[in-house]
């Protein structure tokens, strides 16, 4: 309930109370007991509020019958989601998933968007609007939306074509990619312009970065890969907004090594990190390689910071406890990184004539160099690089093989 507050005030709402009711099972027509709906009316009727949130989401029927009794706007748990989504989109492709989204949502509410306009006449604009529509233009609506997702689905398979080309762009490039990952408002655009001076959008708000942002990375060693910042992750993320963002979240399983950032200030943080575990299995990434962070200990006092932190290090042995804010622990954060992404790597041997160094540096900015020696004909180098990277060097090995 506390979350909902949250998402309730980002979208734009007041926040003036919050009610729970304890059912056996939910009222197939309200959602809640006729009790609890003559209660809320008649706090409506005082002017205590003029719409209602609910945490979980409703059907078409339960959605309409509440706003008839209670003679006010209601929203179910997605629709609030949805409307934030909307006023965060700041790119084409944004939009275009959100619209689609926003339209797979209302389809199936038209009749009651019809039939709260012409029975309460509710109050036009602000969060969660919807306009009225008459009879025989109902049918006309749905296929005018049926129409405009089929448009978007097609735009945005456009988007996801696009968006594979600019990875086979990067992984012509050799360089391995991470995405960071975690609950919304945990500090995942903060890490990015910390660790690479990437200067997008971040605000303590859920939400406030829908668009992914890739930036190179360097480590301290020489070597570069690519860091990638996703949308974040909530309980009961919408199916629709999942199957809209399908081009952006494939940056997810695409990626190489998953950051995921947990807000170890967070009353909450276990569940969030049971979420976004959830949200990584359903897209097939639970088990790529992982480096987890625990942000935001400036929060917290020495003694709760080191309950948090034993709290979670049975879960993730080896997390790093930063602050993205203050730029604390990244060195150690930086050797994680450098550890966790050389999974698939092979060791070298290699030969560089002299006056070819740039092979040397080249190998730094891919792999690693660990010893060298100066000998007849060359430089001799031992080193690693990511498999996929190492036939770059072929050329070179020495005795023969690399």
């Amino acid at each position: 309930m506390t979350e909902l507050a949250d998402l309730a005030r980002t979208a734009g709402a007041e926040v003036v109370g919050s009610d729970v009711q304890r059912r056996s099972e939910v009222d197939p027509a309200h959602f809640i007991g006729m009790g609890k709906v003559e209660s809320m009316r008649d706090m409506k009727l005082e002017g205590g509020f003029d719409l209602i949130i609910c945490n979980d989401d409703l059907s078409p029927r339960q959605q309409r019958n509440l706003e008839l009794q209670v003679k006010a706007r209601v929203l179910d748990r997605t629709e609030i989601i949805l409307e934030i989504f909307a006023q965060h989109a700041r790119t084409h492709e944004g939009r275009l998933q959100v619209e689609a989204a926003r339209l797979h949502h209302l389809l199936p509410r038209l009749i009651g968007a019809y039939a709260y306009d012409r029975q309460v006449g509710g109050r036009r604009g602000g969060v969660g609007a919807r306009g009225g529509f008459g009879e025989q233009q109902i049918e006309v609506e749905r296929r005018r939306i049926r129409k405009r997702i089929r448009d978007l689905d097609r735009e945005i398979e456009q988007v996801r074509t696009q968006r594979h080309q600019q990875r086979t762009g990067r992984r012509r490039a050799e360089l391995d990619t991470a995405a960071i990952v975690g609950y919304t408002n945990a500090g995942k655009s903060t890490l990015l312009n910390a660790l690479t001076g990437a200067g997008v959008r971040a605000e303590q708000k859920l939400f406030a970065t829908l668009d992914p942002t890739t930036r190179k990375l360097e480590l301290p060693a020489g070597r570069e890969f690519l860091l990638t910042d996703t949308v974040g992750f909530i309980q009961k993320l919408p199916t629709d907004l999942v199957a809209a963002f399908r081009a952006t979240l494939e940056e997810v399983t695409e990626a190489d090594l998953i950051l995921q950032v947990l807000d170890l200030s967070s009353p909450a943080v276990e569940e969030q990190a049971q979420t976004v575990e959830e949200v990584l299995t359903d897209l097939g990434a639970a088990d790529k390689p992982r480096v987890v962070v625990l942000n935001k200990v400036d929060l917290l006092g020495p003694a709760s910071r080191r309950r948090a932190i034993a709290a979670l290090s049975d879960r993730y042995p080896g997390a790093v406890a930063i602050s993205a804010t203050n730029r604390a622990g990244l060195k150690e954060l930086l050797g994680a990184l450098d550890q966790a992404s050389r999974g698939d790597s092979v060791p070298l041997e290699i030969l560089v004539p002299y006056g070819r160094e740039g092979v040397l540096a080249e190998l730094r900015k891919v792999g690693g160099v660990e010893r060298t020696e100066y000998v007849e004909g060359g430089t001799k180098a031992w080193g690693w690089a990511p498999r996929h990277a190492a036939r770059r060097f072929e050329n070179f090995a020495a005795n023969g093989r690399a």
